[in-house]
């Protein structure tokens, strides 16, 4: 077992600490996909798409009316993208579980859905209207709020994503007038609608929609499994992160590492942990959130899991995570 320890911790090179992630990385060492550090075009708008929306209106209506509540701005509000380029890491289960056990904490949140496989609105029976984010972000007008949503849960409100996400990022992936696009859209939302936490759930890339929601975001969570692919996407994405922060968005930092989808009954995850534990330190959350057959029960019931489920240990971990964000952002 001490080999695959030391497996382990060479696919996982020592990182700097939560005081120090946004250090400049070195340019040798990173490829920068996002672009960013580049300065904009004039032109932000660009040309309308030309494929059309299939998906209409949902039975619920926008959350956002037109009269300013309480004057904001991003800088008074949680920004959270949860964020890794590996997919099936447990970024929809996260966010949909955080947002939901903060939400029931008392704390208003807002979800916003920026993978265009849409599996966060699927959980929530929620889709997107004729109007959709995708439209907003290639500059076709409107605002944000419109877009908002509330879900059967007091205080949880979303955006849906939709399928055309995937066409902006392919059509305007090399632009750079399009990376600070979502970020622009939520200051408008956010000084009409001060939520105290959004929470961005991005696709299993580090393209330009997991781009836009760095930039728009003042911190991140990033999952990982114990896999060894998942040991690489983990240090290849807080790579990008301190990209980002050194370059486009210099209040971006990382909230925390999540191990997901464990079972600690087995010596390789426990493992895994203490590898991460190691290299990591105080970047690691806490909280482990174990693998669990009630995630996907209460996923098909439009639940988190700490209100399907409250006394599994998924629930209890997530309960744990909740109460270390909140933690983490005194």
């Amino acid at each position: 077992m001490e080999n695959l320890r030391e497996r382990l911790s060479k696919s996982v090179p020592i990182e700097p600490q939560r005081d120090d992630i946004g250090a400049p990385p070195s340019a040798a060492a990173i490829v920068n996909p996002l672009h960013v550090g580049v300065p904009l075009s004039p032109d932000r708008v660009g040309n309308a798409r030309s494929d059309t929306m299939e998906l209409r209106s949902s039975q619920a209506r926008p959350y956002m009316d037109h009269q300013p509540s309480q004057r904001g701005s991003t800088r008074s509000s949680r920004v959270i993208s949860v964020v890794n380029r590996k997919g099936g890491v447990g970024k929809t289960t996260t966010a949909f579980n955080l947002a939901g056990t903060l939400a029931q904490k008392g704390h208003q949140v807002l979800l916003i859905d920026m993978d265009p496989m849409g599996s966060l609105c699927r959980s929530l029976h929620i889709r997107p209207e004729e109007k959709a984010l995708s439209d907003l972000l290639v500059g076709l007008g409107g605002s944000l709020g419109e877009l908002i949503r509330p879900t059967h849960m007091p205080n949880l409100y979303v955006i849906p994503g939709d399928s055309n996400l995937r066409t902006f990022e392919m059509r305007y992936g090399n632009s750079i007038g399009f990376r600070h696009a979502l970020q622009e859209k939520l200051e408008e939302v956010l000084k009409w609608k001060p939520f105290p936490f959004v929470i961005i759930d991005c696709p299993p890339s580090l393209g330009l929609i997991s781009g836009n929601a760095l930039i728009a975001s003042s911190e991140t969570i990033i999952p990982v499994d114990g896999s060894t692919y998942g040991m690489g996407a983990l240090v290849d994405t807080i790579r990008v992160v301190k990209l980002v922060r050194s370059n486009a968005n210099q209040r971006l930092s990382v909230c925390g590492l999540l191990l997901n989808n464990v079972d600690l009954g087995t010596l390789y995850d426990r493992t895994v942990l203490e590898v991460l534990q190691q290299q990591f330190r105080s970047l690691l959350f806490t909280a482990v959130i174990p693998s669990s057959p009630e995630s996907d029960i209460a996923s098909q019931m439009g639940e988190p899991v700490t209100s399907y489920a409250p006394s599994c240990w998924m629930a209890k971990a997530y309960q744990q995570l909740a109460d270390e964000v909140l933690a983490r952002g005194q």
